[in-house]
């Protein structure tokens, strides 16, 4: 077992170094071992099934609108409707993740003694997102986290990212201009048996940028119904709660992938294994997408982002 380590470590590094000069399209990937392979039918790297990465023609930028909200926020619904309208609008250019999260939490908290409002969408990540975007009001939103008009005075990020979704439409325009730094692939295969999710990334520089940037992976549904207050003291039993950011495959900030500067041209490739949950029939594969985004992580800027449906 040593020397069929040995012999993948070496296969793992002479193909890292051969991409590093640009001969070869299709690397093993680096980072086998932080893979759990008891999520999969494998004993190891060996046996799995790589993938494949072909060229990446896509020319334009993606717009990722992450909403603030709670199933408790009267006003949250309209806001809801209104992203889905610009991502109507805008064919295959704009992501949503809906984040029940605040600062403050006051709109995401099951309501004691209440049979009603018992589902607790809240995440650590969002939880943290909320408190360092200073999300203290639902519904906020971020446009790749830029041109926000919200919180007035920062503290903890250089410049607001948060905005109202009357402004979202018109920010969402001026990001769609703007040239594409960064794409992403994205691949990945499922073990039903194991519960078992592996990710694979792809994120090609275009341009050469200086800076630190990391890689995200959310995992969402794409539909939870449950109950959601609605205006005027009204309730919606059966509300479709919409692109519901329900973990993240990598951690709340993901992983580095620059340090400093990148050149253009520089591609980067990351792997991940996930437990999906079991317990619960809404992380039903067919109900599970992936938003996957590369973000400055000084200034939080999303430089790109895709959505992979799962299947």
């Amino acid at each position: 077992m040593k020397q069929i380590n040995l012999i993948v470590g070496l296969i793992v590094f002479v193909s890292w170094s051969l991409h590093s000069c640009d001969k070869i399209e299709n690397p093993i990937p680096a980072t086998v071992g932080d893979l759990d392979w008891s999520l999969s039918p494998f004993e190891d790297s060996a046996s799995y099934t790589w993938p494949t990465w072909t060229a990446n023609l896509n020319t334009d930028k993606n717009v990722l609108i992450e909403y603030f909200t709670g199933h408790t926020c009267v006003a949250c619904p309209a806001a809801a409707v209104e992203a889905k309208n610009i991502k109507t609008a805008n064919p295959g250019r704009v992501i949503i993740t809906s984040i029940h999260a605040n600062a403050l939490n006051t709109w995401q908290l099951p309501i004691p003694g209440d049979s009603a409002f018992t589902t607790d969408f809240r995440t650590d990540a969002g939880n943290e997102y909320a408190t360092t975007f200073e999300c203290d009001l639902n519904p906020l939103g971020t446009t790749n986290r830029r041109l926000g008009a919200y919180p007035t005075t920062t503290q903890n990020i250089p410049e607001p990212v948060l905005d109202q979704s009357t402004s979202w439409a018109t920010n969402t325009a001026v990001l769609l201009g703007e040239d594409l730094d960064v794409n992403i692939q994205v691949q990945y295969n499922y073990f039903e048996n194991e519960n078992g999710l592996f990710v694979h990334t792809e994120s090609d520089f275009i341009n050469s940028k200086t800076g630190n940037y990391n890689i995200v992976i959310y995992l969402v549904r794409d539909t939870v119904i449950a109950p959601q207050k609605l205006p005027g003291g009204q309730e919606d039993e059966e509300y479709h709660h919409q692109n519901v950011l329900s973990a993240n495959i990598n951690g709340t900030w993901g992983e580095e992938i620059v340090s400093a500067s990148v050149a253009s041209g520089q591609k980067f490739y990351n792997n991940y294994s996930f437990e999906v949950p079991s317990n619960d029939v809404t992380y039903n594969i067919d109900n599970l997408s992936l938003i996957t985004y590369v973000f400055n992580r000084e200034t939080y800027e999303v430089l790109q982002s895709v959505i992979t449906h799962l299947q």
